[in-house]
């Protein structure tokens, strides 16, 4: 899942792009195979976290790739290495990385 901060560009950069393409919500929901609600709740920043699947198959619809999302964020240069480099994996060593990742952050998080 990625989490989708209340700060985030997703559903500005995904709502833009869908604009200059003259699609309906429902048009873009199709495309993808995601509910209008979902695309609905992406644009308007109110979803909590988000599949990567569900998050590609909205970014293939509108001819983008998870790299044009992220790459406008304001994430730095590690941070979106990092991603692509995950995203690059196969789900079971996805997995592992994650995992490895979140354990690592929860021992921080320990640390306080």
């Amino acid at each position: 899942m990625v989490t989708i901060l209340e700060n985030s560009n997703f559903g500005n950069i995904l709502r833009g792009r869908r604009q200059n393409l003259n699609l309906t919500i429902e048009q873009l929901a199709e495309k993808a195979n995601v509910s209008v609600s979902l695309v609905s709740r992406v644009e308007r920043n109110v979803i909590s976290s988000l599949s990567l699947e569900k998050l590609s198959s909205i970014a293939t619809a509108l001819g983008l790739s998870l790299s044009d999302i992220f790459s406008n964020t304001s994430f730095d240069s590690s941070t979106t290495q990092l991603f692509n480099y995950i995203i690059s994996l196969n789900d079971n060593d996805r997995h592992k990385i994650s995992d490895s990742i979140l354990t690592l952050i929860n021992a921080k998080n320990l640390d306080k």
